[in-house]
């Protein structure tokens, strides 16, 4: 789960009380990104880690395409499928599978980097009023996949049927704030009455109160533009799950290329799209799914063009120049954690969800997981604005662990599940270590695997005590934890996935939200943190450092972000050759 960001940027820094100005011109001259260092060739692969037998994997090559012919007019650019997609419904919960397939055909107003600074995408250009009451959102002048041209009214629909309280999606929290959601909400309208066009390409919302991070909040989210000539007599009932979105030409896009074809769990196809803002210079763009180690050793023999790297293969790709595979470098805008069903009333004693992340080696995790390759964390907080002196750090200590358990009246016999999703290598070694110490001080821990496409309905059903999910992009501001954490955004109503409830957390991040001194603001969210932090919302493991490698056939600007959805929001940048 997870929201998509990329790294590199085009900043025009701002002070959030402060009206802001962002022009899409500057987007077009960014910097390529930074190279991770080169070392010299080497066919060595790191042995396997945390004391778990590495499984034999076949690289196997990618299928071929529909028509046996991977490009008519140039080369296709192959990139590594992150994991199974289904749906791709823009309008659920993203998984990094669906948000792959999404990032290729759809767009957002605005793309926040890791860093945290706003970079232009459809819209060209937002200010928020000085009383911090009202976003008037600039659009770019562009046309749909399909040749019809994008408007105002376009943006309109598409923020009334996130809300819409039939299409259930779980970003409509995140429009709480606007005037007229606790109307559509109730049933008691159909469409929010603080969002309006001024003109054709001049959107303009208003809050029901004053709200600084608002802004922060919603070009956070996945929230992609979506076209009203092809989606207003869909059932908004049964939207958010149609094969629609899978189904080539049916909806039309402004993200760079178009859906071909589409293997459900196994592969996708795009053309470019003609009408995209910057002309993709390639004629086709294939996504395949093979396991994460076949990805790497694709890429060595150049069946794939671009992959992202487990931690522990980043040395060896980085001696395969000779090979013709560059590397580069990203910071995550997000983090690795594991919800702690707190639907569960075992697991709602705070006691309980600090012996668990007490009982945890993350330390450990880091440095032969991550290879080193992440930073510890303990608060869902990971913006500068909230400081972090004094917050609990949660050292691994199994004795003080297992005593807090047994003070807080834990069941140590009682089954406890951490659900594992397939084809992550990673996150699979990470929970052969957690379910390793949780079973040192007595837990009945168990692993119960789950298909991707299961994971939806898992979650929202709640059948599970531990699962690690990552991404996310908490940098930006604060406000950008509250669809995370706050009480009525939980599961399966919002995207609050432990279902974590403290209402003075609420509180203080609600009194934050209509804070213009930014010293008090600051103040707010940081004991907002504090309480977050002690009440263990979930178990954090580590922000991590993304590492991808491609082919040096691909020139132009390959920028990482979180996974490989966020690579492709610089796909108009690259270059075959």
């Amino acid at each position: 789960m997870a929201d998509r960001t990329q790294r590199e940027s085009i900043p025009r820094g701002h002070a959030p009380t402060q009206a802001a100005s962002f022009d899409d011109d500057d987007a077009r001259t960014a910097p390529a990104s930074r190279r991770a260092s080169r070392r010299r060739p080497g066919l060595a692969r790191a042995a396997a880690v945390v004391g778990v037998a590495a499984l034999a994997l076949t690289a196997c090559a990618p299928p071929q395409s529909s028509n046996g012919n991977p490009a008519e007019d140039g080369k296709a650019v192959t990139v590594w499928l992150q994991q199974k997609p289904d749906k791709a419904s823009p309008l659920l919960a993203g998984t990094y599978g669906n948000s792959e397939v999404i990032n290729a055909v759809h767009d957002k107003l605005v793309n926040v980097t890791p860093e945290g600074r706003l970079e232009p995408r459809v819209a060209k250009s937002w200010q928020l009023s000085q009383d911090a009451r009202t976003l008037t959102i600039r659009l770019n002048d562009q046309k749909w996949s399909d040749g019809t041209r994008m408007t105002a009214d376009d943006v309109v629909f598409t923020l009334n049927l996130y809300a819409n309280k039939d299409v259930k999606s779980p970003l409509a929290s995140v429009l709480k704030p606007i005037k007229g959601s606790a109307a559509v909400k109730d049933g008691k309208a159909k469409t929010l009455s603080g969002v309006s066009k001024t003109d054709d390409r001049t959107v303009k919302i208003e809050l029901e109160k004053p709200d600084v991070g608002f802004m922060y909040t919603l070009f956070s989210q996945t929230f992609y533009v979506l076209p009203k000539h092809a989606l207003e007599k869909e059932d908004p009932a049964t939207v958010a799950t149609s094969k629609i979105w899978v189904t080539p030409g049916k909806v039309p896009g402004l993200g760079a290329f178009t859906l071909s074809s589409f293997s459900p769990g196994q592969r996708a196809e795009f053309n470019r799209n003609p009408h995209f803002r910057t002309p993709v210079k390639f004629p086709k763009l294939v996504q395949t799914l093979v396991t994460q180690d076949a990805a790497t050793q694709e890429l060595a023999s150049g069946e794939l063009d671009v992959t992202l790297l487990q931690p522990i293969d980043v040395d060896t790709a980085a001696q395969w120049k000779d090979k013709g595979v560059e590397t580069v470098q990203a910071n995550s805008p997000g983090f690795d954690r594991y919800s702690i069903n707190q639907r569960k009333p075992y697991l709602k004693d705070k006691r309980v969800r600090q012996g668990l992340i007490t009982a945890v080696d993350r330390q450990g995790i880091i440095d032969s997981v991550y290879a080193g390759r992440a930073t510890p964390i303990n608060s869902s907080f990971t913006s500068a604005t909230v400081k972090k002196d004094g917050f609990k750090d949660y050292a691994y200590n199994p004795q003080k662990a297992k005593q807090l358990l047994k003070d807080a009246g834990f069941d140590f016999s009682r089954e406890f599940v951490i659900r594992e999703v397939n084809n992550n290598a990673q996150r699979r070694s990470v929970d052969q270590v957690v379910l390793r110490n949780l079973r040192d001080i007595g837990v009945n821990a168990v692993i119960k695997p789950v298909d991707q496409a299961q994971v939806g309905s898992i979650l929202s059903e709640g059948d599970y005590d531990l699962f690690l999910y990552g991404g996310g992009n908490y940098s930006a501001d604060p406000s950008t934890n509250i669809p995370m954490i706050t009480c009525d955004a939980a599961m399966p109503k919002g995207s609050n996935l432990p279902a974590y409830c403290n209402p003075k957390v609420d509180e203080l991040l609600a009194a934050a939200a209509g804070e213009t001194d930014r010293a008090k603001r600051a103040q707010m969210l940081t004991e907002a943190g504090r309480l977050e932090n002690d009440d263990v919302s979930h178990l954090w493991i580590a922000r991590p450092t993304r590492d991808y490698a491609y082919s040096s056939a691909l020139t132009g600007g390959v920028r990482g972000g979180d996974g490989m959805p966020d690579l492709l929001l610089s796909a108009q940048d690259w270059q075959t050759k």
